[in-house]
Parts: C-alpha cells; sequence; structure tokens
C-alpha cells in the first residue's frame, strides 16, 4: 500500500480513464481538489496498483481495473481509517467487500449516462425553479432530511453535511431547486465535476409535492445549463422503475451498477 501525492496524478488518470462514469467521483474530487489538501486523499494497493482506494472526508471510493482485487489488503487499509461513513464502488466490485463487513448491506443502484447529443430537454413543471448558491445549504440538507431515502446520514452527521454541501456548491457544482412560497420542495445538483463530465445526485421531492414533474423539470434544467457551459456528458444514479423511465425520457442510458455501503 502507498498513499499516492500530486505527482501521482497522471497515473492515476490513466489507470482509471477506461470507465469514466464509473470514475466521476475519483477524477472530479482530484480535479478539484488535487492530493496536497486535508479533504481528499488515496492510496494505491499493490505495487502494480492491485486497485486504489480514495477518501473524501470519510467517504471512501474503491477501484481496480481488474474484475477481481485483493479484498484483504484493502479490508486491512480500510481497518486502519477512523469514523467510516460509506464505501462506494461499482457494485460488483464492493460485493466481494461484504465478507469484510457482515452487517453492513450493499445499497446496489444504476447508474446511467446522459451525452450532450442525445439529450431531450422536458420542462413538465413551471413551479418557482432557483439556481441554488452555498446559502441554500441548510435548506437542502433540511429536505434531504425529511426524505427516507436520504435522511439517515443528514440527521446523523448534519454538521458535516452541511459543510459538504456549501463547499461543494461553492467549488464547482451546480445546483437548482424548486419552491413553493419560500420553501425548497425538490432539488437536484452535480458534483465530482470534471472538464467533461459531472454527477447528478441529490434528486428528490418532498412526499407532499411529488407527481407535479419537480424532479424532471429540475434534472432537464440541470442538464441544459451543465451542457451549455461545456461538459460533453452527464451521470447519475436511480434505482427504482419510475425514476428511470423519467431519465430515459431526457436521454439517460443505463451504463453499469453501482454499489454503496453505509456505516
Amino acid at each position: 500500500m502507498r498513499k499516492l501525492a500530486n505527482k501521482d496524478l497522471p497515473a492515476v488518470y490513466d489507470y482509471i480513464k477506461g470507465e469514466p462514469e464509473i470514475n466521476l467521483f475519483i477524477q472530479g474530487d482530484l480535479e478539484l481538489y488535487g492530493l496536497q489538501g486535508e479533504s481528499v486523499s488515496m492510496y494505491a494497493v499493490g505495487e502494480e496498483w492491485d486497485s486504489i482506494l480514495l477518501k473524501y472526508y470519510s467517504d471512501f471510493i474503491l477501484y481496480s481495473k481488474s474484475p477481481t482485487f485483493n479484498t484483504k489488503a484493502v479490508g486491512a487499509l480500510l481497518a486502519r481509517q477512523e469514523n467510516i461513513l460509506a464505501i462506494s464502488a461499482k457494485e460488483s466490485l464492493l460485493m466481494q467487500m461484504q465478507g469484510h463487513y457482515p452487517k453492513q448491506k450493499i445499497q446496489g443502484t444504476y447508474l446511467c449516462r446522459c451525452n450532450k447529443g442525445s439529450f431531450i430537454p422536458r420542462a413538465e413543471s413551471s413551479g418557482d425553479v432557483r439556481k441554488l448558491t452555498k446559502k441554500d445549504a441548510p435548506a437542502i440538507v433540511a429536505l434531504y432530511q425529511q426524505i427516507e431515502e436520504f435522511a439517515q446520514p443528514y440527521l446523523d452527521h448534519t454538521k458535516q453535511k452541511l459543510a459538504e454541501m456549501a463547499n461543494n456548491l461553492e467549488q464547482g457544482g451546480v445546483g437548482f431547486g424548486l419552491f413553493e412560497g419560500d420553501k425548497l420542495v425538490s432539488s437536484a445538483y452535480t458534483t465530482a465535476t470534471t472538464t467533461s463530465g459531472a454527477m447528478i445526485v441529490g434528486v428528490a421531492t418532498l412526499y407532499g409535492s411529488r407527481n407535479r414533474g419537480y424532479a424532471s423539470t429540475l434534472v432537464s434544467t440541470l442538464c441544459s445549463h451543465c451542457f451549455a457551459s461545456g461538459l460533453d456528458f452527464l451521470c447519475l444514479f436511480f434505482d427504482n422503475p419510475k425514476a428511470g423511465a423519467i431519465y430515459k425520457r431526457l436521454g439517460f442510458e443505463v451504463v453499469d451498477r453501482w454499489g454503496i455501503m453505509r456505516f
């Protein structure tokens, strides 16, 4: 195992270039923060880089170019870390770590991609759509705390999530929210922005405001903004057919499966 530094970045980019969608989080964090600060650190496992592990605050992302990897070495490295909130990876890789964490469940989801040329704009709501800033971080976190699929980490680690959200929206992430009066009821934003792509995350709507086209309107607005600003592709996750149908109408296609293990 070796802790990587900025001088290793060209080798990292070469290692991950074969799967740009899977490695958006890794590339986005490295382009934005590099490896000289406290927010992001990275490790290579094995002499020939059997796998790599990126740490962003208390979240870890695992990647290997090979379909199998040295899970014992990765487990030993993770065992030395403090306060792990989540481990994420391509689902087929993360499942190989299950034996090290038998009490943790893997939440699997679909990963899909939309290219600039295949995007189909759709505005299904005429609601009050606003671009979000770091000042909206408390409202965004409060929104997620009220939605079952998002709530737990935002309730358990509110201070950290507020800092991460504000930092992301200040450091290149783009977000849009839909408001009813002064209340934020739906949101979507980008993270892991690279020179060519970004990941859309946090697509959520309060229960009482659903089935009004808010989510598709925000994702469409976000896509239009990102493609107009020069990005070539966008990715996002979904785990239910209804959401998948919304994204397919916008031009997204499934490319792989993603997994996350929360602690």
